[in-house]
């Protein structure tokens, strides 16, 4: 397959001011980076970071200064702040916050009750309006045992008054599940890299965008061996994005989500313990702009991964990645009626069909030159 020189990952827009000192004449760098803020895509936020201020935009965008914390609030009422990245959510507005957290929670149930179209699941939009109100709304205890309290109550029904539509707050497993189907679709995708030790190939691992399984394959450029690694245990949301997977041959990985970017762990043979060590993966692929994301592994007479953005007119780009040649190509494509029609620059030919309900995605792929066919099944998610 064609060889595409470094991962095409979902790039972080850096823009580097100089800020002068007085005195001495000294200066500092300031370097500000995009984020998105998701609880699904989240508009109308108020920021703060550094030097940095402003609303988020419709995909839920910011700017912050690299180390510095975000300060998120609608109006009068603070959310919280964290350490600026790529993605925030609820979750790293409370410290030590998790699934499991109140606090965490009562925060997506209030960001749920803002929306303007009360269907969070496309996107919460805080409108206007409603951003001029919360500017006299007081403030809130999202750790309140009794919440929603009678000043969030008071919160509802301005809201409502100023969209003209009844808002109200959801319940918290509700907001759970919602949360929980952000996270997932955030971090779902391909990720490629390698792992080194007593053995040392390449290793490419798909996360599962609705159970947070982590699957794929290992090659071991040695024996020219590849092999299928299946889920143990799935992303856990309370554990820090902890994970492990298993070869068919033994060798076991524990790793963990750093970021939406990157992975890593280490492995070990169960069966020989002495064979152990290390690995890391980046992701491939990512169109910041797509509204689904389908990301599956492939089998057959190579195995590798297939990723698939799909924008607003069903245009299909991705990228397709070999474990056993470490290459990448580049994929285009439509999908109509639910019905993949793609091919790969190195000329391979994949076609599919999309389960609408469950937007699970499979089909077949050949490559008549390379004398190679084969299948492949995955999930995707809406991302915007």
């Amino acid at each position: 397959m064609l060889k595409i020189n470094g991962l095409i990952a979902l790039t972080t827009v850096s823009l580097f001011g100089l800020t002068a000192c007085g005195g001495g004449g000294s200066s500092s760098s300031v370097v500000k980076k995009n984020g998105v803020f998701k609880d699904s895509n989240v508009s109308g936020l108020s920021y703060v970071s550094g030097g940095q201020d402003g609303v988020t935009d419709a995909s839920g965008g910011f700017i912050y200064e690299d180390g510095e914390d975000v300060a998120f609030s609608i109006g009068a009422v603070a959310l919280g702040s964290g350490t600026g990245k790529a993605v925030m959510t609820p979750v790293d507005l409370v410290a030590n916050g998790t699934l499991a957290s109140a606090e965490v929670i009562n925060k997506v149930r209030f960001l749920m009750m803002l929306d303007k179209d009360n269907t969070p699941s496309n996107g919460i939009e805080i409108s206007k309006k409603v951003q001029a109100k919360a500017e006299s709304w007081s403030v809130v205890d999202f750790a309140a045992a009794d919440f929603p309290t009678q000043n969030v109550n008071n919160i509802v029904t301005s809201a409502s008054v100023a969209d003209g539509i009844e808002h109200e707050i959801p319940e918290a497993t509700v907001a759970a599940t919602h949360l929980k189907t952000t996270l997932l679709c955030a971090n779902a995708g391909a990720y490629v890299g390698s792992y080194e030790g007593t053995e040392s190939g390449n290793i490419a691992l798909v996360v599962n965008p609705v159970t947070g399984e982590v699957v794929g394959s290992s090659y071991n450029p040695e024996n020219e061996v590849s092999v299928e690694i299946s889920s143990t245990t799935a992303l856990d949301y309370d554990m820090g994005l902890e994970f492990v997977s298993a070869e068919d041959s033994a060798k076991e990985f524990t790793g963990k989500l750093n970021s939406t970017e990157d992975l890593s762990g280490t492995w070990e043979n169960s069966a020989n313990t002495s064979l152990k060590g290390t690995f890391s993966a980046e992701r491939l692929g990512g169109e910041s702009d797509a509204v689904y994301r389908y990301t599956v592994p492939f089998t057959g007479g190579d195995q590798g991964l297939f990723t698939f953005d799909v924008d607003k007119s069903n245009n299909v780009k991705g990228t397709t990645y070999s474990v056993s040649t470490n290459e990448e190509s580049e994929i285009t494509g439509k999908l109509v009626d639910n019905k993949l029609t793609a091919k790969s620059a190195d000329g391979t030919e994949i076609d599919g069909v999309l389960d609408e309900e469950t937007l699970t995605l499979s089909g077949v792929w050949s490559n008549v030159t390379d004398l190679e066919a084969g299948s492949y099944v995955g999930g995707g998610c809406r991302l915007n």
